[in-house]
């Protein structure tokens, strides 16, 4: 009897062990971009109050040494680091579906994810309370 009960029990204890350990889900956004991207290109827009683009600017070239970096940690920490050691620190927020946030110390975008594969990654942000409406599409590559 005590043989059985035993057994009854080790078993039910190997059960709650394997469901319990926390499996990482790698098929959410913000386990899909954490890590370095380079960054390709960065194209601004400026709108009119008709919602037409008045100015378009493209940044480009980047080098080797330009990229982003959506750390995969509890604080959902950005590293951005675009020219000769301009460096800037902020925060991204990931939102339902293909959405997501970025703040850094000057401005708060509202990113919309336009493509997204092992080696591309595009996103457009809106930035917050621009007057007129500017919006950042960010071409990044691994």
């Amino acid at each position: 009897m005590k043989t059985k009960l035993f057994a009854i029990v080790a078993l039910f204890l190997t059960i709650a062990t394997v469901s319990s350990c926390k499996k990482e889900d790698t098929d959410t956004l913000k386990a899909k971009i954490a890590g370095r991207w380079q960054v390709n290109k960065v194209e601004r827009k400026t709108y009119d109050a008709n919602g037409s683009a008045v100015v378009s600017t493209i940044t480009t070239p980047y080098t080797t040494t330009d990229y982003i970096d959506f750390k995969n940690n509890e604080n959902d920490e950005l590293e951005i680091n675009l020219g000769s050691g301009n460096r800037v620190m902020g925060n991204y927020v990931v939102l339902m579906g293909n959405d997501f946030n970025i703040s850094l110390s000057n401005k708060l975008l509202y990113c919309t994810t336009d493509v997204l594969n092992e080696n591309t990654f595009q996103f457009t942000g809106t930035v917050d309370q621009s007057s007129p409406k500017v919006t950042e599409t960010y071409y990044l590559q691994r």
